[in-house]
């Protein structure tokens, strides 16, 4: 069975808070994104103990840092050289606090994918040092506002970087945000399956009032998370599953904070809207007989 854990700032940028909830609904673990309005990479040392300290007072474990790397210019040289020291120092940060995965990228869609495929793996491949020396994992998610929209083009990604360090993050909240329309499951998941080394928990409706997708109760949604969730098990899935909520129960989060999520903005209502999704969470997994 995978392990459950919360992405922090979807509930607060106070984490001792955020710790407080996810020990509440019987979570294995947190995600750190942001915390004190700062990124992972941008906490400073005090900070990362204190987030140690938290989490392991608690009897909790850091599931994976999600930084933004290569969330940049794929042919900006010097954002590129930016991003390779946000990774060193988010590796850093996770051995401090016993994390196994660091999050990326596959940099802002700036154009057509199929041209740029060979490019984008050559920059990605340029982690592998880093990764290699520090034994962490770096999970590639797929973003709408990313070259990789989809499960379809990450997996192009990964089968040409050939590197145990380079894997995937599956987000099949993602796939109801992409434009393309490719179905989360199982299609999506399919397409990477063998790579999957995490996974994101948001649901998503495709047609809304607003005319765009917005993030909703897990559940309530397009992803068919019951379904995913069977499946996880039954492919025998050790991992971590976090809640991404992404869902507000006021307004929904804004295009500029979805392709930049961090900070009090970011986390505002996030503490109510989580909690319904958790609620949702352990109610499905009951009865699916996942948890007692």
């Amino acid at each position: 069975m995978f392990k459950r854990a919360v992405i922090t700032d979807e509930i607060t940028q106070d984490f001792a808070r955020a710790i407080d909830m996810a020990r509440e609904f019987g979570l294995e673990g947190v995600e750190l994104r942001s915390a004190w309005d700062r990124n992972p990479h941008e906490l400073a040392p005090v900070q990362v103990r204190d987030v140690r300290r938290i989490a392991h007072d608690a009897g909790l474990e850091v599931a994976c840092i999600a930084a933004p790397v290569f969330k940049c210019s794929l042919r900006n040289d010097s954002e590129y050289r930016a991003h390779i020291d946000i990774l060193k120092r988010s590796v850093e940060v996770a051995h401090e606090l016993g994390a196994s995965l660091v999050r990326g990228f596959t940099f802002w869609a700036e154009g057509d994918f199929d041209p740029v495929v060979d490019l984008i793996v050559e920059k990605v491949r340029g982690a592998e040092p880093v990764l290699q020396d520090s034994g962490v994992t770096m999970v590639i998610e797929y973003d709408p506002a990313t070259f990789a929209s989809n499960t379809k083009k990450l997996a192009q990604v990964l089968e040409q970087a050939t590197s145990e360090w380079i894997q995937a993050l599956f987000d099949p909240g993602n796939n109801i945000y992409d434009p393309e329309g490719e179905p989360p499951y199982p299609d999506g998941y399919e397409r990477i399956a063998r790579w999957v080394k995490h996974v994101h928990v948001k649901d998503v409706k495709r047609n809304t009032p607003s005319g765009k997708p917005e993030a909703v109760v897990v559940g309530d949604g397009d992803v068919g998370f019951d379904r995913v969730f069977e499946r996880l098990a039954r492919d025998g899935y050790e991992g971590w599953a976090s809640l991404e909520t992404h869902y507000r129960k006021a307004s929904a989060i804004s295009d500029a904070l979805l392709h930049r999520p961090m900070g009090s903005a970011f986390s505002e209502g996030g503490e109510e809207a989580s909690r319904e999704c958790l609620v949702a969470w352990n109610r499905m997994l009951t009865e699916s007989g996942l948890i007692a």
